[in-house]
């Protein structure tokens, strides 16, 4: 098994991925928000389905997240960990409706694997706010 102080390579990218454009998860995951009035949500990268309920019909968002949640095991495995290493991974996104486009966000990611906790927060303009691990 690689080590695990890679796991911190893997949730500061994923976090950066998620506020990134090339993720396709904005605008869509920002708009839908916003029409909720939802400031903040948490997507489940862990879970079957991420896609929060009262989106699940929404297809472009739907289909971003999937693509988010391959692009994390992707990572996972890049570093040298398999699937069934992360007990959980979560993402938390936070909007300024009515401030910026829907294009920006803040991303916290977060992952347990082995009993400790890695996190790491990206704003919109990319930096980052690493966390420690537990």
């Amino acid at each position: 098994m690689a080590s695990h102080k890679r796991l911190k390579s893997v949730v500061q990218s994923i976090a950066h991925h998620a506020v990134g454009a090339l993720s396709f998860v904005h605008p869509h995951l920002g708009q839908a928000c916003e029409a909720e009035g939802i400031d903040s949500i948490e997507v489940c990268v862990s879970d079957m389905e991420l896609c929060p309920k009262v989106f699940l019909h929404i297809e472009p968002l739907r289909a971003a997240l999937n693509s988010l949640k391959e692009t994390f095991y992707r990572l996972v495995i890049t570093e040298g960990f398999e699937p069934k290493d992360i007990s959980s991974a979560r993402l938390i996104f936070e909007f300024n409706h009515g401030q910026l486009d829907h294009y920006c966000s803040n991303c916290t990611a977060s992952l347990v694997s082995a009993s400790k906790i890695y996190k790491s927060k990206v704003n919109y303009l990319g930096n980052t706010e690493q966390g420690q691990s537990i």
